[in-house]
């Protein structure tokens, strides 16, 4: 991950000129064409964009990406050197109307920052990854941005199953996603594809509503899924009120720590590799509160010389809902669902406390009341999370107390 900083910090050294733009007919045409080394500075307002036909090369989550997608974007960034910027209090709403709201191709560095993204239009095709923002073979800075709202029509998210998510990176991409508001997509907050590599820190991923597959609103798919062969850094965020809370599938590389993940309506953490790819996750550190299904489960069938582990993690309220008692809705009904780890896989010293178990054969690490707070209370010195006051498990332990 340091790699990919470091490029970063390189590509934004260039020289921009900028560019002032207050309308949303001159922020499409300034963006009609490549443009290189611009800063592009966009006045408080709201930008409602007109769609543009366009026809996406691959498909970011098929078995065969070889496919051509249908779909429609609301921006198209390509070039070098890029700045979008809105108002630093967040005046500059950008109205996308479309399925990749704003979509960033073939470039070098771009950096998009202080914008409101809303108002995203689910596309046709249920094999378009649709999202406020889309980043393909490109490099990104996403910092500081409220993206939130991006909903679709209503029949047409029930008829996909997939909605619109928050921010998506997809082939040869590597992303910097830091310090934003993913809030009420009704897709995933953040997900990587093939051969995409991120650092994920200090972002608030809430869905909000947690919406049923038949109905169209927030918090439907994976807070953050990372997977095929995508590689993150998933480092102190909020999530919240989603189906599922931090995927980590197939062949994804994946360190996560320092995260709160909290109201999920099944799992909070998913290692797993959907019986085709070797995983590796290494996961410590991580807040799990009250969830549907079981806290995290680890499904690796295969071995390796580096899998990842599991270490340190707290673990509160899980397997809290009935209706996930069968395995064979996710995971077995406990805090922690080992289906199959391999050998190199380590699990040690997580802290486990008034979690819910189907059935009395499933383990069940709780503590007692008074050793969770004692536990808990040496743990809390090693854990930096800003919004840890912000959060429901706060709230949680001071009924402890």
């Amino acid at each position: 991950m340091k790699r990919i900083l470091f490029i970063f910090l390189i590509g934004l050294s260039v020289q921009a000129q900028d560019f002032f733009i207050n309308s949303s007919e001159e922020l499409q045409s300034f963006f009609k064409n490549r443009v290189d080394s611009v800063s592009v500075i966009l006045a408080p307002g709201v930008y409602d964009l007109q769609p543009i036909q366009i026809i996406d090369s691959t498909c970011g989550n098929c078995q065969n990406p070889d496919t051509l997608i249908n779909a429609t974007a609301g921006l198209i960034l390509s070039g070098s050197s890029i700045i979008l910027m809105g108002d630093e209090y967040h005046n500059t709403i950008i109205k996308t109307n479309s399925g990749y709201g704003i979509y960033v191709l073939n470039s070098g560095v771009v950096e998009l920052k202080n914008l409101v993204i809303i108002g995203g239009e689910r596309d046709t095709s249920g094999m378009a990854t649709d999202a406020a923002i889309v980043i393909k073979n490109s490099r990104a800075v996403i910092e500081n941005n409220i993206i939130k709202d991006n909903i679709g029509d209503s029949s047409q998210v029930v008829r996909n199953v997939v909605g619109i998510m928050g921010i998506c990176g997809r082939e040869n991409s590597q992303l910097v996603i830091r310090n934003n508001k993913i809030i009420r997509n009704s897709w995933d907050g953040i997900t990587l594809y093939r051969n995409s590599e991120a650092v994920i820190e200090n972002n608030i991923v809430d869905g909000v509503e947690k919406a049923t597959s038949k109905i169209a609103g927030g918090g439907r798919g994976v807070a953050i899924g990372i997977t095929w062969n995508a590689k993150a850094t998933v480092k102190s965020n909020l999530l919240k009120r989603y189906w599922k809370g931090l995927g980590i599938f197939v062949d994804a590389e994946v360190e996560a720590e320092l995260n709160i993940i909290e109201d999920m309506l099944t799992w909070g953490i998913a290692y797993w590799d959907a019986g085709i790819g070797n995983p590796i996750g290494f996961i410590n550190n991580n807040i799990i509160y009250n969830t549907g299904a079981c806290g995290t489960s680890i499904s690796r069938e295969t071995g390796g010389e580096i899998t990842g582990h599991y270490k340190n993690n707290i673990l509160v309220l899980t397997g809290q809902n009935p209706k996930y008692d069968s395995p064979d809705y996710y995971c077995y009904q406990c805090a922690l669902a080992i289906h199959s780890q391999p050998e190199s896989f380590h699990i040690s010293d997580n802290i486990f406390y008034n979690n819910r178990t189907a059935t009395d054969d499933l383990p069940n690490y709780d503590l007692s009341k008074d050793e969770f707070v004692n536990e808990f209370s040496i743990w809390e010195s090693n854990f930096t999370n800003k919004f840890f006051k912000i959060s429901d498990f706060y709230n949680y332990l001071t009924t402890l107390k």
